[in-house]
């Protein structure tokens, strides 16, 4: 029988090795999917999961489960902020090359995007998923999620309302397989969507 994530991160926190090898076992392949997919660099990202595993080992209490029992989300969160301190220590490096008022503006720009990570990831990753549709479709969705009504977004893209209804509703359909397909981490988000 397969032991509840919760039961392994105990077991861990006892130090039992079994354990970890299960839990290892579980998670390698959607977290080194994951990393590699971010950084697009093997060295990085196996130092990167070397390091998280090491933390899981010593302490496993950074781990949360959600409502199932999964501890995927919040691995797969604690990872997102890794990587984010990964490019952070390179923006570091690339500001020491910029003009003081570039340096600034790509600072303000970075601790924006920190406040607000998960958001605009999700925002990034529906980005990506609408870039092969066409330009109606993607304005209707972005109008639309935006609080636009029906009839501001027609008048304003001069179609119907059934147009926008429709448009809108395959772009959601576009959005989720994208998400679901992609960017497993925010499958909890999707339903929001």
């Amino acid at each position: 029988m397969k032991r509840k994530d919760s039961k392994l991160l105990f077991l861990i926190s006892k130090k039992d090795a079994k354990a970890f090898e299960a839990l290892y076992n579980r998670y390698i392949r959607v977290i080194y999917s994951y990393v590699f997919r971010e950084l697009n660099d093997e060295r990085l990202a196996d130092d990167l999961i070397q390091d998280f595993w090491l933390k899981v080992w010593e302490d496993p209490s950074f781990l949360k489960c959600n409502e199932t029992g999964s501890v995927k989300v919040y691995m797969l969160q604690h990872l997102k902020f890794r990587i984010l301190d990964l490019y952070r220590k390179t923006m570091a490096h690339m500001m020491m090359e910029l003009s003081p008022e570039v340096a600034e503006l790509e600072q303000a720009s970075y601790n924006s995007v920190t406040a607000e990570m998960n958001e605009s990831e999700l925002v990034a990753a529906i980005h990506e998923a609408l870039e092969q549709v066409s330009p109606l479709m993607r304005n209707v969705f972005w109008m639309r999620i935006n609080h636009w009504s029906v009839e501001e977004t027609a008048r304003n893209l001069s179609v119907s309302s059934k147009t926008v209804y429709n448009k809108y509703s395959e772009s959601l359909a576009v959005v989720r397989a994208h998400l679901r397909d992609h960017y497993p981490e925010f499958a909890e988000l999707q339903d929001s969507i």
